[in-house]
């Protein structure tokens, strides 16, 4: 990693000095998101529900140098109302949500670098993608190596995602411990490949290797999974389709992993309505299974666009409880001609990919139902509403010996995004 770094500060320098003179385009963009949800998602009516705010604020700068040099810099405030302890305290919770510079054809190469933190999206999202749902959304330190044609593009990336071990700033013997102590840095390395087969048809090709080198059990690292995947789209006039398939492999801890995912939608449009059908199967492990891992894990996806809006299960199979999930959905899109409204109704039926101890895998069925006003170019106020009926696993999993929680589970938000 030091490695790639290293070159690419030899580039930017070697670059920088041939621009240096030439003119610069600055510009600023910015974005507020404001959501106010009310949260029932506990399936107890004898239980208050959660109502809270949560505001994310973005600026960022932009300087552009002769179609060479990209530098990006944006920064983020996330925050939940009534977050401080008073009102004159601070959280102090500004951050570098993006900060990168961008060479392009370095030395008259073929090719784009990007090195710095940044956002990455691929595809669907469902495997790599901003999370721009959530109030703090995900950026990567790291670089990208960027190739090919309008036809054809490859990225090659090497992604920190945890540094184990502080900088150091001032070079003492005690800054350096002895015996060394064992690296504990997460890492991902990874290709992604894009091609239009044909004008209807694109294909993405990926692998990507995750690795936490921290040794819970003193042994063995934590992470060392592979995952290889394809997101095939197609396009035949009313008719569109989207498959996402993967495999991962590799070792969590001392067990071995062998676990996949596959996603295959259909949509027709006619005239203002598109409807969708689609099934998702993530596998999962049964708990019986003492020496392997059959739960994929989803860990940089987009999550809150999968296996419903009340986000019951988020990304990581433990909040499948390790058990994978089978969903069956119906999705609608209404987009009215000349109107400023777009309304929205998806359903799922919800079981886990495995059976539990007990052999239930009902979890049960979500409606979701949205409304998107485009009040202003570039400002939208959006409203949600989901219900869901609880399974017998999901009941089994929310009661306590305090109270039963059997009741159909509600969650609503009203979201302003503006960007400028």
């Amino acid at each position: 990693m030091n490695k790639l770094f290293s070159t690419i500060i030899i580039l930017l320098v070697l670059t920088i000095s041939s621009f240096a003179q030439n003119k610069t385009d600055w510009t600023f963009d910015g974005q507020v998101q404001l959501r106010s949800e009310l949260d029932g998602r506990d399936f107890s009516n004898n239980t208050y529900p959660l109502v809270f705010t949560s505001l994310r604020t973005r600026i960022g700068l932009k300087a552009d140098i002769s179609d060479k040099i990209f530098f990006y810099t944006q920064l983020q405030d996330s925050r939940i109302f009534g977050e401080e302890p008073s009102v004159t305290a601070s959280i102090k919770n500004v951050d570098l949500h993006q900060g990168f510079v961008k060479l392009i054809d370095p030395l008259d190469l073929p090719m784009s670098v990007q090195a710095g933190r940044f956002e990455m999206s691929y595809a669907s999202e469902r495997f790599f993608g901003a999370g721009n749902w959530t109030y703090a959304a995900r950026s990567f330190d790291g670089v990208k190596f960027s190739f090919g044609t309008q036809v054809i593009k490859i990225d090659l990336f090497a992604l920190s995602t945890y540094e184990g071990t502080a900088m150091v700033t001032s070079a003492s013997p005690s800054a350096y411990s002895y015996p060394a102590k064992s690296d504990t840095s997460s890492s991902i390395y990874g290709f992604w490949l894009n091609t239009n087969i044909c004008h209807n048809n694109s294909l993405d090709v990926f692998t990507y290797y995750d690795i936490s080198r921290k040794q819970t059990n003193l042994k063995d690292d934590d992470n060392k999974t592979a995952t290889l995947g394809l997101t095939h789209r197609g396009d035949y006039n009313m008719f569109s389709s989207l498959t996402d398939a993967a495999f991962q492999t590799g070792k969590r801890g001392a067990k071995y992993v062998q676990a996949y995912l596959v996603s295959v939608q259909g949509f027709y449009k006619i005239e203002d309505v598109k409807l969708g059908l689609g099934v998702d199967l993530v596998s999962g492990t049964k708990p019986t299974t003492t020496d392997k891992v059959n739960s994929f894990y989803c860990s940089y996806a987009t999550a809150h666009r999968f296996y419903g809006y009340m986000d019951y299960f988020y990304k990581s199979p433990s909040t499948s409880y390790n058990l994978g999930i089978n969903d069956f959905y119906f999705t609608s899109l209404y987009t009215p001609k000349d109107c400023d409204f777009t309304f929205g109704a998806n359903f799922h039926n919800l079981n886990s990919n495995v059976k539990n101890s007990a052999g239930m895998s009902y979890l049960g069925r979500e409606l979701d139902l949205t409304v998107a006003y485009n009040f202003l170019q570039k400002t939208t106020i959006t409203w949600g509403g989901s219900l869901f009926s609880p399974g017998g696993l999901m009941k089994s999993y929310f009661d306590t010996s305090k109270i039963l929680r059997n009741d159909i589970a509600y969650w609503s938000y009203v979201m302003i995004t503006a960007n400028f």
